[in-house]
């Protein structure tokens, strides 16, 4: 490789760092910054943690505090705003979901937690333990940490896979944390028996 084209290697995986590390997590959300700069617009039923509902995302304060002394606001997408049928409902990389976001007393954006949507057709349901593969895809797949849990008495392996775990991995200022669960508990021909979902949190890690 000559010393050209090394260098603009090394420029373009500068810039891909780059976007890692600041595109936004969610949509307009990206954690360490002011909610402020989050649109009210393409959002809607945000209620705080007792489902009291606030209109705006500048009146987080209506909430109460919980002990680690956030606010915290659920929320969905507002279909009326949908670019394709593929953005339609509240989603993330395809999959329903349950989304809150945790806000401090400055307004600064401190967790976004999602949880795959237990409600959400069974289509889907099957799929909620994949949404790792896409978390990978966007916070690159080297160096996460991972614990990968025994099986245990009432869980039934689907087929030979049983999938019981929780990665986690520092991104510049954020700590993104995935938990993907699969497996039966129960008569495996029933398909509410079927355990198929995920967790993911992205957490600002305040290193100053």
């Amino acid at each position: 490789m000559n010393k050209t084209s090394l260098i603009v290697k090394t420029f373009f995986l500068f810039l891909v760092s780059i976007c890692i590390v600041y595109a936004e997590d969610l949509r307009d959300f990206t954690v360490g910054t002011n909610i402020e700069f989050v649109p009210d617009r393409g959002y809607l039923n945000l209620k705080c943690e007792n489902n009291k509902e606030i209109l705006k995302w500048s009146d987080f304060k209506n909430c109460t505090q919980n002990s680690s002394g956030y606010y915290v606001i659920s929320f969905e997408y507002d279909e009326r705003f949908a670019v394709t049928e593929e953005f339609e409902g509240t989603q993330v990389s395809g999959h329903p979901v349950l989304i809150n976001i945790a806000i401090d007393n400055f307004g600064v954006l401190q967790e976004i937690n999602i949880n795959t949507d237990p409600n959400a057709p069974f289509y889907f349901r099957k799929q909620s333990h994949l949404l790792w593969l896409r978390v990978y895809s966007k916070y690159g797949g080297q160096n996460w940490e991972c614990l990968e849990r025994d099986i245990i008495d009432g869980h039934i392996k689907i087929g030979k896979k049983y999938i019981n775990r929780v990665c986690s991995k520092v991104v510049s200022n954020k700590l993104v944390t995935i938990e993907s669960q699969f497996y039966f508990v129960g008569e495996k021909n029933n398909r509410d028996n079927l355990v198929s979902k995920s967790y993911l949190q992205i957490k600002f890690i305040d290193k100053v």
